[in-house]
This record gives C-alpha cells, sequence and structure tokens, in this order.
C-alpha cells in the first residue's frame, strides 16, 4: 500500500513495543484514520507473536487481549473506522478475522485479541465499556469528546481500564483527534501540553491520495476562510470570533420556483416558553440546471412573544404547528412534509404534540454537538449547498391565515449569528453567542436530521 514517510512512521511507533501512548493530530483528509486502522491489523499480529513466543516458557502465565476503539458515536466509528478496516482487510486478504457490526455485537476479532467498538457520547457511554482489561485503546475524536465537560471524568478514567497490562511491551493507548478550539481548549491543555506523549501533526499533503497541488487545494478550499479552515484544515488552535456565516447564497421565491423541483419538505422546530418559538421549513430540492440537491430554507414561523405582547401555551403552539404544516401543503402541493424535529429539551412541547397526534422527532442532542451542526452549516453555505429564500416570516395564523412580518427575521438572525469571543478564550472551545438564535437552533435540529438520515449533502 502507497504510505508517505510520515504514515510509515506513525505505522511502525504503533506496531513496535515500548511506544505507549500516542498523540494524532490531523486535518480532514490528511491520512491519520487509514494508517491508524492499517497498523491496528499489524499491531494485532505482533501481540500474538509475541504471546505465542513468551509461551514456551513453561513459567509464564498465558494472558487474553482485548481492546477497545472508541469514538463520538457508533455511527461515526462505523463511518470512520469499520468501513476503512473493511476496506483494507479486503484490500489485504486477510481470511482468519471476524468482524461484526450489529445492534448488539460491535467488534473485529483477529489474530487472538478482540477490539470492541464504542460511542462516547454521553454520561453513561464509559459504563458501556466492557470491564475487562485492556492492552489497547484508540479514542479517535479525542479532543471533540473532551469538549463536553459531563465526559471529561469519565475520559480520564479511561487508563483505569489499562492497568493490568501496565508495563506490558505492547501497552497501546492512542489517541486521534481534530482541532476544536483555541490554545486554552482543555483537550489541548491536559493531554497535548501536560502528558509526555509521542505526538503526531498530519496535514493534507501528508496523505499520499492528495497528490498534486491541485487536490491539496481543493481540500484547503472544502472549508470557509476563517477559525473553520485554520482549525481543521492546517491545525491551529485558535480562537474563534466575529460572523459565523459570512457567506449565505440567497435567491428569491420565483428563482426557486423557476430552478428547483422538491422532493420533501422538513421542519425544525425551537420552542420558547418565554422567548420566540420558530419553525424553520427546509426543502430537499434538485437544481434542473445542475441536477445537485440542495437544501433550502423556504417558509419561516417566528412567533416572538415579547414583540406580540402575549403569553402562549403549548396548546397555541401546537395549533400553531398544524396550521404551519396546513400552510406548507397549500403552497406546496404534492409535497410531503414529513420530517418534524423539535428541541429535546422542550418536554412540555414534546407532550403537548404527542396528545395532539402531531409525530415528531427530539432532535439528537446526544448525537450531533452544537459545533459540529454550526460548522456542517457553514461548509453547507460556503459550498452553496445551502440556500435560504428571502421571504418575510410568519408572525402567527388567525383561523389557517397567515399573518406576516415585514421582514425575513430568519435571514437576519443567520447573517448576524456570531461567536462568542469571550467564552472561546476563557474556555477554548468554539463558543457562539446565545441569544437571537433560535431560528438558527430550529435550522440546525431539521439539517441535522437529514444529514443522520442520509437525505443532505456531503461535504
Amino acid at each position: 500500500m502507497n504510505l508517505s514517510k510520515k504514515q510509515l512512521k506513525l505505522l511502525n511507533d504503533i506496531i513496535s513495543p515500548d511506544i505507549p501512548n500516542i498523540s494524532v493530530l490531523g486535518s480532514t483528509q490528511s491520512g491519520k484514520t487509514y494508517v491508524i486502522c492499517l497498523a491496528l491489523l499489524k499491531y494485532a499480529e505482533n501481540l500474538y507473536n509475541y504471546e505465542q513466543e513468551q509461551r514456551k516458557n513453561p513459567d509464564y502465565i498465558p494472558r487474553e487481549y482485548n481492546g477497545a476503539i472508541i469514538g463520538w458515536t457508533t455511527d461515526t466509528v462505523k463511518s470512520n473506522i469499520v468501513e476503512n478496516l473493511q476496506s483494507i482487510l479486503n484490500a489485504i486478504g486477510y481470511k482468519n478475522y471476524s468482524l461484526k457490526y450489529g445492534q448488539q455485537d460491535k467488534y473485529l476479532e483477529i489474530f487472538g485479541i478482540k477490539f470492541y467498538f464504542f460511542g462516547f457520547n454521553t454520561k453513561l457511554s464509559f459504563n458501556r465499556i466492557l470491564g475487562k482489561p485492556l492492552i489497547f485503546c484508540w479514542v479517535d475524536e479525542a479532543a471533540r469528546i473532551y469538549t463536553q465537560g459531563q465526559l471529561r471524568e469519565s475520559f480520564d478514567e479511561i487508563p483505569g481500564r489499562m492497568m493490568s497490562f501496565a508495563g506490558h511491551p505492547y501497552y497501546k493507548r492512542i489517541d486521534s483527534f481534530n482541532v476544536e478550539g483555541s490554545q486554552s481548549h482543555p483537550y489541548k491543555k491536559e493531554y497535548i501540553d501536560g502528558r509526555d506523549w509521542l505526538q503526531y501533526t498530519f496535514y493534507p499533503y501528508d496523505n499520499p491520495v492528495l497528490d498534486t497541488p491541485e487536490k491539496i487545494k481543493e481540500a484547503v478550499k472544502s472549508f470557509p476562510v476563517g477559525s473553520l479552515r485554520e482549525q481543521k484544515v492546517f491545525n491551529k488552535w485558535v480562537i474563534a470570533e466575529g460572523k459565523v456565516f459570512n457567506h449565505i447564497p440567497k435567491m428569491t421565491e420565483q428563482e426557486f420556483k423557476d430552478k428547483y423541483v422538491i422532493r420533501e419538505i422538513g421542519i425544525g422546530c425551537d420552542y420558547g416558553s418565554v422567548n420566540a418559538t420558530t419553525f424553520s421549513a427546509v426543502a430537499l430540492a434538485q437544481n434542473q440546471e445542475t441536477r445537485l440537491w440542495n437544501l433550502v430554507l423556504i417558509d419561516k414561523y417566528y412567533h416572538d412573544p415579547k414583540v406580540e405582547g402575549d403569553t402562549p401555551t403549548t396548546e397555541y403552539y401546537s395549533n400553531q404547528l398544524k396550521a404551519f404544516i396546513n400552510h406548507l401543503h397549500d403552497k406546496y402541493p404534492h409535497i410531503p412534509v414529513n420530517t418534524l424535529v423539535i428541541d429535546s429539551e422542550a418536554a412540555h412541547f414534546d407532550n403537548r404534540l404527542t396528545v395532539d397526534g402531531i409525530r415528531h422527532e427530539l432532535a439528537k442532542k446526544n448525537k450531533i454537538s452544537v459545533d459540529e451542526s454550526v460548522q456542517y452549516m457553514q461548509s453547507l453555505f460556503y459550498k452553496d449547498f445551502l440556500q435560504v429564500i428571502e421571504m418575510p416570516h410568519i408572525r402567527y395564523f388567525v383561523n389557517d391565515n397567515a399573518v406576516y412580518g415585514g421582514h425575513d427575521i430568519g435571514l437576519e438572525e443567520l447573517e448576524s449569528y456570531h461567536y462568542d469571543k469571550l467564552r472561546s478564550e476563557r474556555e477554548g472551545i468554539n463558543a457562539y453567542v446565545k441569544e437571537f438564535d433560535h431560528y438558527v437552533d430550529g435550522t440546525r435540529y431539521i439539517i441535522m436530521e437529514f444529514k443522520l438520515t442520509g437525505r443532505s449533502p456531503v461535504v
């Protein structure tokens, strides 16, 4: 297999004895995950050979070996790691292995060691990591996991699962990650600056697949100019500041009608009992000129009790949501409105919709962080895969008749959404100002649901 010099060096350090801790920082598409997957297989073979050699000594007590491969969610583990492993196993021609990734069993067994796969995105995640001693542990997206304050204590306990193999020549802990914030990010302070681990940094040009200046240039351009590109491409721990969405493609309703054919519509809802409640309608539509599928932000409902001078109930908003759905059916006939996602913390509204028979889902906040969803929207906007129709928002419905505002408040939110620089400096994470963000939140919920279910562009 064609490996770069840096990939080959990392592979050798992973499969070699007496190199216990390795830190691998890498930009997107830098080849770090691929080479770790490849090295993992050779590591297992070397460990097997070591064990067989030790068993020739009559006084040696045979040992069984287990490993853990940890990622942000079981879905990301599958797409980032398991699919890579399967591809490599097929290419090399290994036969004697068992790779399972079902509802119950998730593991790779090869050369006598069993590598179990785990997600680590909730407080209960650590409890699911098997109690058997681990000789090997690879934590992918380690910095993203550590960004979540409620997960740090459990994350720090991972070495406890490996204690019985302390001093073993093939004891191996690998953390791989992207930059997730500034110099003050807690993972950087604790695990990069604070520990004496062997450290690697991978850039796009370290991936032999990106073998021309043109390919590398395209990889760099995959992220918009600003802190997101600095972090995800150039591996810089920088403070995110300024406006979040610097590029928002817009169009008129007539342009949308002329160019697009809608396949389906989804709605994201951000519920507020005191703050604004918003319904964000997103169309999955095909551009008839380019034949590409895009997400388009169409009709917007934005009811702010502070502006309207009222105190709406959950029943009121449930009826308003019904009217909004009917409005979409009337305006876009024969187009299914088949996905409704609401804030998972809006328990009372969730109960009201259930009682009223309105089918809906809760936003999967345990799978998708705010930072991840905002970054995805940034990339969609940047590549023109996410567009906005400029139109006045709906303030409320009276007898199913829409009462409009005089402007597009949803677009105003998107254009004014900005980073919380002070919090970013203080906590080291990418933080966002939590005000005037209700339409943004509702939009995030539905777009990430589309992403999780394979109905949105891949960027």
